[in-house]
């Protein structure tokens, strides 16, 4: 377990710089014919300094750049931006880098420094150096910088001169509109300097937290919240975010993990390792112990057609847009996650800390009325003590697709802790049906909850599926002799005892939509035709010559195709002598098209009786007389 609790540590970077089109090529830097790189430090004074270029981000506001001679700080000139309008065609926001690919020599200066003021208060979301479209070696970040409307002198540190040699990164930035409104800011004055009031350097791994995790032989982790902090000499502490290179890494177990120069860490081996860190020789806040439990093993690879899926988190197949796997609900939740956990290439979820948690996917809901289970493989870490268990929750928003709309619904099932073995993969295969929600059209919501003992769990293919039964056999090459579940209507040598009454007119028929990768590829299907005026119990009565077998399983499955969508579908099991019948109801989901739909009698059948009639009711609404609708069904069985 984790000693502390680990937060996901990721940089909020509001325009996703990692994603952004860039722009410009990479290019090489090249010192002049002495190997020797320029050391100014002028970036613009009253213009560009020489070699300097502007390149802006591939989504950014192109012109958002401009030189203004009206509006400056000292000179003759100043760099305007011009941050655009939410929705503004042009580009989504301001922001671009300032680039000399000559190489300029800064290793004699402690700050960028400038003047900068703006049309209205504005905060600047990030601004820094190091950024050259290339490999970024030795980005700076500062985040939210507070603009006014007058011109005032801003300072951004250097995390470690010396490191600096051959920069080609001088300045950049990327902010958007405040509040959804576009302004303008300008900056003045902008170059390196030698302060010599830069002092007291604190810097940070993890945001200085002591982190302590369980992992495998395998995996792989970036050491995040990456920083440093200055006192400016004004009496105020300064932080910034320091890309990797400024920081010399060490593990105290390399058998065990090892550490590269960008943050890397990739377990080795089994045991203990504590991955620390120093920069410029000022050994940084915060540490990450790894407690490696040797060689992993992966969760069984699904197995359902990716046609049949709706995946949330597996990389077996292609998930569906998820708002967060981590739903942080204060102050009663402690779960602690880490969705991005890979191990020799197989992505999976961690938590610890368990009491609850939730995945989320309103954006857009989910449509799970084709599906027939929900899916998850977990591994339990720790020891399972009698009462122990786990409890998953779905979640669904109701026709409004808004939570607390007044039409939600919950459900839950809930799993002993004798169901998981410690350390072990457990796969669950859940019937929606069993969770009781009252919708499955924007499913939003799953929980996983647990008692205090189960703390820490691995999580992997989470998904919907619909579950596609075999087509049922009594086909003349199978070797039926008799009309039995399964059942099927291929054989043409088999005597299938039906009969349609009450108005609906039955027989045995070409399948209407006969899709070779669909639900139903079989040729022979039964129809049966509501005709005009029937009565609303008109249905089809199947005859069959051995009794069904509930002792496995009481889930009645058929195949149906319906010209309506959400009509009630009446099955009525009978004996010989039709002294207690059963029967349910259920919903069509599908409009001319096959799809699987579920009667589970548990509790309802006697097991002292033969059941050796069914009997199906389409449309089976008191009152509603038929109006000509004709409906197939096929592939009849008891499923698990």
């Amino acid at each position: 377990m984790r000693t502390e609790k680990f937060k996901s540590f990721k940089i909020s970077c509001l325009f996703g710089l990692m994603l952004i089109t860039l722009v410009s090529c990479e290019r090489e830097i090249l010192p002049n014919a002495e190997g020797v790189y320029s050391n100014n430090p002028d970036v613009f004074i009253d213009g560009f300094s020489a070699g300097l270029e502007y390149l802006p981000f591939g989504d950014s506001d192109f012109g958002a750049f401009s030189v203004d001679t009206e509006t400056k700080f000292d000179g003759p000139a100043s760099m305007r931006l011009d941050v655009p309008n939410a929705g503004d065609p042009a580009g989504a926001y301001a922001g671009a880098i300032f680039p000399d690919y000559g190489g300029r020599n800064l290793s004699g200066y402690d700050a960028l420094t400038f003047y900068a003021k703006a049309s209205q208060t504005g905060t600047i979301n990030e601004i820094g150096f190091g950024q050259d479209f290339g490999e970024n070696k030795y980005q700076v970040v500062l985040q939210n910088l507070l603009l006014s409307t007058n011109w005032q002198k801003y300072v951004i540190a250097i995390p470690d001169p010396s490191k600096l040699e051959q920069e080609s990164g001088l300045f950049w930035y990327a902010e958007g509109p405040e509040n959804g409104v576009g302004y303008s800011f300008w900056i003045d004055e902008l170059k390196f300097e030698k302060l010599g009031t830069i002092a007291q350097p604190r810097p940070a791994i993890l945001e200085g937290e002591d982190v302590s995790i369980q992992t495998f032989i395998g995996s792989d982790t970036e050491l995040i919240g990456l920083t440093q902090t200055f006192n400016l000499g004004t009496g105020l502490d300064q932080t910034i975010v320091a890309a990797p290179a400024y920081f010399t890494f060490s593990s105290s177990n390399p058998g065990v993990a090892t550490v590269d120069e960008v943050g890397k860490v990739s377990i080795v081996g089994t045991g203990t390792a504590v991955i620390t860190a120093s920069l410029g020789g000022v050994e940084a806040a915060g540490s990450l112990t790894l407690n490696s439990l040797g060689d992993f093993s992966p969760a069984p690879a699904p197995q359902q057609d990716p046609a049949n899926v709706i995946s949330i988190f597996s990389d077996a197949y292609e998930n569906y847009p998820v708002d967060f796997y981590n739903g942080y609900f204060a102050p009663f939740q402690t779960t602690q996650g880490q969705d991005d956990l890979n191990i020799n290439g197989d992505n999976i979820i961690k938590y610890t800390d368990l009491n609850f948690v939730a995945t989320e996917f309103k954006n857009p809901t989910l449509n799970a009325t084709q599906m027939t289970h929900f899916h998850v493989d977990i591994q339990v870490e720790d020891q399972i003590d009698p009462g122990d268990f786990i409890r998953i929750q779905l979640g669904d928003f109701g026709a409004d697709a808004t939570f607390g709309g007044g039409d939600d619904s919950s459900g839950s099932v809930q799993f002993a802790g004798s169901t998981f073995v410690t350390s072990q993969w457990v796969s669950l295969d859940i019937p929606i049906g069993d969770f009781g929600l009252s919708s499955l059209t924007n499913m939003a919501q799953i929980f996983f909850i647990s008692d205090a003992t189960i703390s820490t769990i691995l999580v992997d293919n989470m998904y919907f599926y619909k579950e596609v039964l075999e087509p049922s056999p009594n086909v003349d090459d199978s070797g039926a002799t008799e009309v039995a579940l399964p059942i099927g209507f291929e054989s043409t040598t088999l005597n299938y005892d039906f009969l349609g009454f009450e108005g609906a007119n039955s027989a045995i028929e070409a399948n209407p939509n006969p899709s070779v990768t669909g639900i139903n590829p079989t040729a022979m299907v039964m129809r049966s035709e509501k005709s005009n005026g029937a009565q609303f119990f008109a249905g089809t009565l199947l005859n069959l010559d051995s009794p069904i077998d509930f002792s496995s399983s009481q889930k009645f499955r058929m195949k149906v195709y319906s010209p309506k969508i959400g009509i009630p579908i009446r099955i009525r099991l009978e004996d010989q002598n039709n002294t207690a019948g059963i029967e349910l109801d259920a919903f069509t989901t599908a409009i001319n098209e096959w799809e699987e739909m579920e009667w589970d009698f548990s509790g309802l059948y006697n097991p002292g009786l033969d059941y050796v009639r069914m009997v199906v009711f389409f449309e089976f609404v008191p009152g509603l007389p038929g109006d000509g609708s004709v409906y197939y069904f096929d592939d009849i069985q008891i499923a698990d």
